[in-house]
């Protein structure tokens, strides 16, 4: 723990300011939660765009892989701003997060979170280059896009857990 012990002496004038500013801590939680909300949103709504657009036609599809390409650069921006500000919460109190459970299950989802955004990314701009897009890889689509769902949900869930540490 030597280690760790030497990044919280190292970060001991940030978590002293951040204890004692109401404010600090009001801006920097805005700024995750805003982050998560922005990028969370606009992922869920394009999540459930390429739900709906199963059945639909091939046209469809094609404005859905469009505009679900289009809202990737604000979801990464939500994304980076959560981060962060969520590393400066944890530098915060960096002792209490980086040995907790609870924290590391929250960063192990927002891994996943990434993985499986890159591989929705990627499998949408397959789909862009190719005229007509296969039954089966639209629901492999599908199933990134279901995922996607329940991580972000997820990822808040073990966030608010993290309160309660």
């Amino acid at each position: 723990m030597e280690v760790l012990d030497t990044l919280v002496e190292f970060l001991k004038p940030w978590a002293k300011f951040y204890s004692k500013s109401t404010s600090a801590q009001n801006v920097i939680l805005f700024a995750h939660l805003a982050g998560l909300l922005g990028g969370g949103g606009l992922a869920i709504a394009a999540d459930r765009a390429i739900w709906k657009a199963g059945a639909a036609t091939e046209e469809v599809r094609a404005r859905i892989l469009a505009e679900v390409a289009a809202v990737h650069r604000p979801v990464i921006i939500g994304l980076v701003l959560a981060m962060l500000s969520g590393a400066l919460m944890t530098a915060a109190d960096l002792e209490t997060y980086v040995t907790s459970p609870v924290w590391w299950g929250k960063m192990g989802g927002v891994a996943v979170l990434l993985a499986n955004g890159a591989r929705l990314r990627s499998l949408g701009g397959a789909a862009l280059r190719t005229p007509g897009v296969a039954p089966a890889a639209w629901a492999k689509f599908t199933r990134s896009a279901r995922l996607s769902l329940m991580l972000w949900f997820v990822v808040v869930l073990i966030g608010v857990m993290l309160g309660n540490i």
